[in-house]
């Protein structure tokens, strides 16, 4: 559903740009009477009609909203719970590793290498990472409820979730 409503956002968003960018440098031709009883008929961008004008504002309130909501939701954290236990945990985590970004997935194949847990300090240096990227990388896995942290004298200890 998330999907659906993302891409109707985004239909809405380019058919109202199309149709503000044709209504804003499309001249419509305009007639004007004079007090002389002299009609002239022009066609500059300049002048709009009032159902241009509510057609335009629309489209640009359409535009606010459909691009709000896609910015809003482009970066929702959706949570992943490892799959239940049918053979073993590795295999759980095997199907979702294509599922997490780059960093994550490097994470998750050094718990898997040493047994589902390691010091927070020695997955950084196997990692070759710095600690504050290390954090933030852990921080987006226990997010998605896939590890856990807990302390260990001055680091944490990381473990895989069963």
């Amino acid at each position: 559903m998330p999907r659906f409503t993302i891409f109707i956002s985004i239909v809405i968003l380019i058919a109202s740009l199309v149709l503000l960018f044709d209504r804003l440098f499309t001249p419509q031709p305009i007639q004007i009477t004079l007090q002389s009883g002299q009609e002239i008929t022009t066609s500059t961008p300049e002048y709009f009609s009032l159902s241009e004008v509510l057609l335009l504002i629309i489209s640009a309130f359409l535009i606010g909203t459909a691009s709000t909501y896609l910015f809003y939701n482009s970066d929702r954290v959706q949570r992943i719970k490892p799959a239940q236990k049918s053979g073993s945990d590795e295999n759980a985590y095997n199907i979702i590793l294509p599922l997490l970004k780059t960093d994550e997935k490097r994470v998750i194949t050094a718990l898997l290498e040493t047994g589902g847990e390691m010091q927070q300090n020695k997955l950084a240096a196997k990692l070759n990472v710095s600690k504050v990227k290390t954090t933030r990388m852990l921080y987006g896995l226990e997010q998605k409820n896939l590890i856990t942290k807990e302390r260990h004298g001055l680091t944490n200890m990381v473990r895989l979730r069963k």
